[in-house]
């Protein structure tokens, strides 16, 4: 159970690191500090990606499969609010 308990507080920490350097990288005043935000963000979402295949594997991480009509409820519940925006 320790390990599970580890595993979700890196998981954890690598989304917090990666909203954190998303917006660093939309905030950033140069190319050049924007290039290495870019380059963090990537290396956080391989990172969290290599922690959710670990988890998953061991079952400690699981998806629920949802239907297509259940995903087109919501494609054209978000189509209705972008129409609404226009």
């Amino acid at each position: 159970m320790q390990d599970k308990m580890l595993m979700e507080g890196l998981l954890w920490d690598t989304k917090v690191m990666g909203d954190l350097t998303l917006h660093g990288s939309i905030e950033s005043a140069t190319k050049e500090v924007h290039e290495a935000f870019l380059v963090a963000l990537k290396d956080m979402m391989s990172m969290q990606h290599e922690i959710y295949q670990l988890m998953s594997e061991e079952g400690w991480y699981s998806t629920d499969t949802v239907s297509q009509t259940k995903l087109d409820q919501v494609i054209q519940k978000f189509s209705k609010l972008v129409e609404k925006e226009d």
